[in-house]
Formats: C-alpha cells, sequence, structure tokens
C-alpha cells in the first residue's frame, strides 16, 4: 500500500504517522537498533537458528514475514533461501532499500483484510514480538491459516513473555521491575493490544484447525548471571543488551496515552528498571516461546 504518511514526533521519539495510534511503539532509528539487537538474541536463544528447522524442498517456496520492522528477519531468509520468495509486510517503512532481489517490503496492517493476498500460497508465514501490537489473535491466525498451502504450509509465531520471575527472591516482588512489567500489561490490555503472552495460544492455534502443534520455551535471563551455563550468560547478555536499549520505547507510548504518566515519571521507572537488571545478584528471568504448526491437507 503506497502513500505518504509522515512520521510524528512525541515524547521525544518518533512514530509512524500510517493509521496513526494503532501502534504505541516508535518508528526511529534508536528503535531499529533495538530490533537489530533483538534478532541477534533471538539468533543466540535458538542456537543460530533464524527459524524452523526444515528447508524448502521445490521451487516456488513463499515466505511472508508479518511485522518485519527493520526486515532483517526477512533479509536473512531471502539470503539463506535464493529460491524462494519472500515478503515482509509492516505499518512502517522502515527497512533498508538495499536488499536481496528475491525479497520485496510492503506497508501493510496485518489486521486490516488481507485484499490482494493469495490463498493457499504461502510455505511459511512468519511472526516475532508481535504482542501490543495484536488486538484480535483468533482473526489473525484465521488469516494465516487461509494463505498457507495445504499441507505443508507452516506457521510459525516467537514471542517474549515480558512476566518477570524469581525463583529465589534475589529480587523482591515490590521492585521496580515487577511494577513495570504490571503497569505495562495493565496499559496494553486497556488499549485492547495486551503485551502479555496469551498463555490460550496452542488452544487458538488448535480451533483454527492447525496440526503438528508444537511449542518450544527458553527460559530468558534478564542479564548474565547464571555462572554455570554459557548459553544462558549469552542469551542474558543480549537481552540484557536490547532491553536496556528498548525499555523507553516499550513503555513510553503505554504510560503516557493510557495509564497518562509525564515523560519524566516514565523515564525515572526506566531509569530505576535498568539499574536493577544490570544487577547480576538479582537473579530474574523471563521465557521466550515459540510455535510451530502446520495447515492440514
Amino acid at each position: 500500500m503506497a502513500g505518504n504518511f509522515p512520521d510524528y514526533e512525541e515524547n521525544g521519539r518518533l512514530y509512524h504517522g500510517y493509521k496513526k495510534g494503532i501502534y504505541m511503539f516508535p518508528c526511529d532509528e534508536e528503535e531499529k537498533d533495538r530490533m537489530d539487537i533483538f534478532h541477534k538474541f533471538f539468533h543466540v536463544a535458538r542456537n543460530k537458528h533464524t527459524s524452523v528447522k526444515y528447508k524448502p524442498n521445490h521451487d516456488g517456496y513463499r515466505i511472508m514475514d508479518l511485522g518485519t520492522g527493520t526486515g532483517i528477519w526477512a533479509i536473512d531468509m531471502a539470503d539463506d533461501n535464493t529460491n524462494a520468495e519472500v515478503i515482509g509486510f509492516d505499518i512502517s517503512l522502515m527497512q533498508p532499500q538495499t536488499i536481496p532481489p528475491n525479497l520485496t517490503f510492503r506497508r501493510r496492517d496485518f489486521e486490516a483484510p488481507w485484499h490482494g493476498l493469495a490463498m493457499d500460497s504461502y510455505d511459511l508465514i512468519h511472526l516475532r514480538m508481535l504482542a501490543g501490537s495484536i488486538s484480535s489473535p483468533r482473526e489473525l491466525y484465521a488469516n494465516i491459516f487461509r494463505h498457507l498451502k495445504p499441507d505443508y504450509g507452516f506457521i510459525e509465531h516467537v514471542e517474549i513473555d515480558f512476566q518477570p520471575r524469581c525463583d529465589n527472591d534475589s529480587l523482591p516482588r515490590h521492585a521496580a521491575l515487577f511494577e513495570w512489567a504490571d503497569l505495562l500489561m495493565s496499559a496494553t490490555a486497556q488499549a485492547y493490544k495486551p503485551i502479555a503472552y496469551n498463555t490460550e495460544t496452542g488452544t487458538m492455534l488448535q480451533d483454527t484447525g492447525f496440526i503438528d502443534i508444537k511449542e518450544e520455551i527458553i527460559r530468558i535471563p534478564f542479564n548474565p548471571w547464571p555462572d554455570n551455563d554459557a548459553h544462558q550468560r549469552e542469551i542474558g547478555r543480549w537481552f540484557n543488551l536490547g532491553l536496556c536499549q528498548g525499555l523507553e520505547a516499550l513503555t513510553l507510548g503505554p504510560m503516557t496515552r493510557i495509564h497518562g504518566w509525564s515523560r519524566e515519571r516514565v523515564l525515572k521507572l526506566v531509569a530505576e528498571v535498568k539499574r536493577e537488571i544490570c544487577m547480576k545478584k538479582h537473579e530474574v528471568y523471563c521465557r521466550m516461546h515459540i510455535w510451530t504448526a502446520r495447515r492440514p491437507a
């Protein structure tokens, strides 16, 4: 979808102008850096796998990336699968100009009707970190189901459950990190785009008609505190870097628009959360959920 929708400034950050207000997070250079850091984090957490561990075995393989952001996942997939056609959709045109020849980016609100997209035609539809952007997950899954190829079209949906967990009380429940998570989840829920992890994901995929439904859960330390696990430490390093980069972006829109906080009050909370998550004595973690499922014949 073409058109000129200039970005606008709010609380010192730039937000997309297309369908103004439906997406609560920025689209400026700082946020692009955060997205690319998180791409590296996902790569580390998934043992250097960009996506599910299967490769196309035929020509005409088609891949769709919903909420592509900077497009870095789609670029990697296009580079890795040169015989595939890859398309990335996002409401913000923040992707680079120089891209692989088998990759296309388009502006689209994925919760709007999917006009112009052929049904039964995609081998893989990928979603990652879209919690906070989805108001109707069942409707979205139904659209994905209809557009996957029968028998071997796959969905891959990756989300972070930001709810902090601490098994040894090294971070008390009244800490700023827990307050931040509670406030962020309540604000986004009131905006009808909850960032809280949807525990009904598996049920919704099954109700939609998917089969071969699988869930992988990965523990995500908030910093490199796990002394006895090198992989967990590396996950914690990258998650800490990405979250410190992105806390302001995640928090400003929901807290100022929904809870009525001032920018200064938000930044004070963000600073305290950063202080807590950078202290290794706080053995806090959250979880990543990786869902895959197949459309039957």
